[in-house]
């Protein structure tokens, strides 16, 4: 009977019907969706209902089973049916719906259906496990256990009224459906078991984006949602592809395995793991952009060879001075083997040579140019004592200056015999009158202070004397003999102090006899102690005259053990020793009863030894005159004990001269010449030096007065290299040095780059004045070879950038030259001139070909890169032209 009313029933009743029950089929599987979510809730039925009875939601999900499973087999169809064959084929199946869906579009029917919320049938409250959490259910904790919800938030946005189709199509619009949840319950029957999606089966693949809308077709992203029986598009970001799904995209089923770094997109080709989960069927990633390789600044070693090229032998030296490798060593030995004759080179290269550096490379080649410049640098010093002699001292100096340099550098002083031997006599003059009035007067009741003037007025004649001896052989032994005259009368006005007499425990007694007296004395001679046997039977020789052969004895006894006794070491670091001989010479030279030869003999003999003495007591005192009393005591002595103390004294002098004001240290080095001569080397050396040094200073003084400065800065330089320890030259150096600067300005580029190359040379030369000199030289010495790299015809591209690097460096040297602003702005122009040329050189290749436009690619990029001082527009330009270009 149903058979019958269902054949009477006109289509558009039939599609009414079929509507409704649509309706209610969608709001069923809505609510079993939303309780299947995340996991298969067991749903039991109340308890008094029998569970053997199937209700109507089992006979509704098992309508739902068989609509699935025809749809999965229409899928795999390569037919697609006509709209026409879709309504027989749903007219003659066994499943009244089935013509409600297409399977031709899509395998998930739900998302044509269009729902209005407020036509949604009452559905039962469904009873749910009370012991077991379910997703989608929420737990109140109340006896009946946890209530379902509808997931009302889901479907706000469905509309009102389901649009219905007009035609005899059935398909409904694809917006009919707002955003829901469309995953399918496991449980209903017959549904297959998907174990890696958490137990959710989707017939068809979701787009992550979408909210959970189910498609049963691939849209095309550009459509608006409009179905597509057509495979969507790989760049929609994340539209669905009928691929399996990746087992990691949180469930979702797809049939074709996804990037698992994509988040989950489906693709139907494996994605590049590295795009960020963009979908792409066929890679086609942009093309990089080409890369471009700048030159390298120009090596030092290049430069250098430039240089070597042109003859510039100083510039080589000049600037391989700093680094001094391996290769550069090889080709700085050839610029010293130019150096043939430093009387033939000038100043300017001179204070080069006195500039460079021992190499520090254990090679051959190092070792040849530390020898080469070590015996260089000795000739110069040679060939400027030279011209210090003919400009200074036989012009310029006092006659003790003269005398000290003719017989310091005897070797120098050929052809000015008349000049020399004036000088002896006016300082053998001055020396003799100093010595007899000093000599007199310390014979006088005097001061302390009156004391000590002619003390050092004796020294100045001891000096002098001496500088006298040095130089000429002939009257040598004259100044010899008043010199020794002037040392001891030096020496028994210096007081220093004595020991005290020793006083003996054994004597004679008052009531012996002379026989027991003599014999006393003869057991004191038995024992060698003879200076006690001195002082005792002088004491008794007026009244037993016959003891005057034991003195006599005792006394030339005493003697010889003295003389022995000087000769040995203890006589010098032993006190007892040193005591005894104090003892000796007292009563040597202090008895009258002491033969007079004897003591004449005791007071020559003990002479030398008493000076080394005295000499010792005097060091930390008054170093000058302990190396006098030493020095003398030495050449009398020469023993190793009297050699050691000189040494002493030498060395307290020496340093203690450096602290002196110019007269006296003057003196002092000029005392050490010869002093440390023979046992101080080094020290004798150093004397010579610094005395040198102050001469030197003057000369550059008398120099710079006459306007003579470039002469004055060698001097100046010369001095402070042998006295470094001194200020000898700053003030007057630098007021010679600045009137250079003030007058280079004046002269051509080749007296400049002469003047500068002075400068940058000489050793003690004020910093900011120096820096000032470099600054200039470096600009000029880079503008020459910008110029020259800019005339070669070769390697035009890398040349133009190493030019750029060498004005960077001139530009940035300008903060220091001292220059006007005018100056300044001068090389901020030949800087912006080479840009500018290369700007356009670059936009002259850019429409060239293509190995032009590299180039000019290159030199955009340079410029950009390189050119610190273009400007930032400029540089942006070059940015933007290497950018258009296709570059980076």
């Amino acid at each position: 009977m149903e058979e019958q009313q269902n054949e009477k029933m006109s289509p558009k009743a039939r599609w009414i019907i079929g509507g409704i029950v649509t309706i209610c089929l969608a709001v069923l599987i809505v609510v079993a969706i939303q309780l299947n979510k995340k996991q298969e809730p067991e749903v039991a039925t109340e308890a008094t209902q029998d569970k053997k009875e199937k209700t109507a939601d089992e006979q509704i999900g098992s309508d739902l089973e068989k609509a699935l499973s025809e749809l999965k087999k229409d899928k795999s169809s390569d037919d697609k049916k006509t709209a026409s064959k879709d309504k027989t084929t749903a007219t003659k199946s066994s499943d009244p719906f089935a013509y409600l869906f297409n399977p031709s579009k899509s395998d998930d029917p739900l998302t044509f259906l269009s729902i209005d919320p407020t036509d949604l049938p009452d559905v039962p409250e469904p009873v749910v496990s009370k012991t077991e959490d379910v997703a989608g259910v929420q737990d109140d904790k109340t006896p009946n256990g946890p209530v379902a919800l509808l997931p009302t938030d889901k479907i706000t946005d469905l509309p009102t009224v389901p649009s219905l189709p007009t035609s005899d199509d059935p398909t409904l619009p694809s917006d009919a459906v707002g955003d829901g949840d469309d995953d399918v319950p496991t449980d209903v029957p017959g549904t297959p078991d998907n174990s890696d999606n958490g137990g959710i089966t989707n017939p068809t693949p979701n787009n992550p984006d979408d909210g959970g809308t189910t498609d049963p077709t691939p849209n095309n992203p550009d459509d608006g949602g409009t179905t597509d029986p057509t495979p969507n598009n790989p760049d929609d970001g994340g539209t669905t592809n009928p691929m399996p799904n990746n087992p990691d995209d949180g469930g979702t089923t797809d049939p074709t395995p996804n990037n698992p770094d994509d988040g989950g997109t489906t693709d139907p080709t494996p994605n590049n793991p590295d795009d960020g989960g963009t979908t792409d069927p066929t890679p086609n990633p942009e093309p990089s952009k080409p890369e471009l390789s700048l030159a390298l600044p120009e090596e030092t070693y290049d430069r250098l060879v430039y240089y070597a090229k042109q003859n510039r032998e100083d510039d080589v030296l000049y600037y391989g001075n700093d680094t001094l490798s391996k290769e550069t060593i090889r080709l700085m030995n050839q610029m010293l083997g130019r150096y043939q004759d430093p009387k033939n080179e000038s100043i300017t290269a001179r204070q080069l040579v006195q500039a460079l550096n021992q190499s520090q490379l254990n090679t051959e080649e190092a070792k040849l140019y530390n020898a080469q410049l070590a015996k260089l640098k000795e000739e110069i010093e040679k060939v400027t004592r030279e011209e210090f002699v003919d400009v200074y001292v036989i012009k310029n100096a006092d006659s003790k200056d003269q005398l000290y340099y003719a017989g310091t550098f005897s070797d120098l002083m050929d052809g000015n015999d008349q000049e020399f031997e004036n000088a002896k006599n006016s300082v053998m003059s001055e020396a003799d009158k100093k010595a007899s009035e000093a000599a007199a007067n310390l014979g006088n009741q005097l001061t302390e202070d009156e004391r000590e003037e002619n003390k050092q007025a004796l020294i100045d004649a001891i000096n002098s004397y001496q500088l006298v001896a040095n130089y000429s052989t002939e009257d040598g032994k004259e100044a010899a003999a008043k010199r020794s005259e002037a040392l001891r009368t030096l020496s028994e006005a210096t007081q220093v102090k004595e020991e005290q007499e020793v006083e003996y425990t054994s004597k004679p007694k008052e009531e012996d006899d002379e026989e027991k007296i003599k014999e006393f004395f003869d057991d004191l001679m038995k024992d060698k102690k003879y200076v006690q046997t001195l002082q005792q039977a002088s004491a008794y020789v007026e009244k037993y005259p016959d003891l005057q052969d034991i003195i006599d004895e005792a006394s030339e006894k005493l003697l010889n053990q003295s003389v022995e006794q000087m000769k040995s070491n203890s006589a010098y670091n032993d006190k007892y020793t040193k005591d005894h001989l104090a003892q000796s010479y007292a009563a040597l030279t202090g008895l009258a009863t002491v033969p007079s030869e004897i003591s004449e003999k005791a007071q020559d003999e003990f002479y030398g030894y008493r000076l080394v003495m005295q000499a010792e007591k005097l060091i930390d005192e008054d170093p000058t005159q302990a190396v006098i009393f030493a020095h003398e005591g030495y050449k009398r002595q020469e023993t190793d004990g009297a050699k050691g103390v000189l040494q002493k004294a030498n060395t307290a002098l020496s340093e203690k001269a450096v602290g002196m004001d110019q007269e006296q240290a003057e003196r002092a080095y000029e005392i050490l010449t010869v002093t440390a001569q023979d046992v101080n080397e080094d020290i004798a050396q150093t004397a010579v030096d610094r005395k040198t040094a102050y001469g030197y200073a003057a000369t550059g003084k008398d120099l710079h007065e006459k306007g003579n400065n470039q002469e004055a800065l060698v001097y100046f330089s010369e001095a402070n290299r042998l006295y470094p320890e001194k200020d000898l030259t700053s003030t007057i150096m630098k007021e010679t040095a600045q009137a250079l600067l003030d007058e280079v300005g004046t002269e051509d580029v080749t007296e400049q780059i002469k003047i500068y190359n002075l400068l940058v040379n000489v050793k003690g030369l004020d910093e900011s004045i120096k820096t000032q000199a470099e600054s200039r030289k470096t600009v000029i010495d880079i503008l020459d070879r910008v110029n020259t790299l800019e005339k070669q015809e070769q390697n035009v591209v890398e040349n133009k950038q190493q030019g750029l690097y060498y004005l960077n460096e001139a530009v940035g040297a300008l903060e220091n030259t001292g220059w006007s602003d005018e100056e300044k702005a001068e090389i901020q122009q030949r800087y912006d001139a080479h840009v500018s040329s290369m700007l356009e050189q670059a936009q002259t290749w850019s429409t060239g070909s293509k190995e032009e436009i590299e180039k000019a690619a290159t030199y955009y990029k340079a410029v950009a890169e390189i050119g610190k001082y273009a400007g930032e527009e400029t540089v942006a330009n070059a940015k933007k032209a290497l950018n258009d270009l296709g570059y980076e």
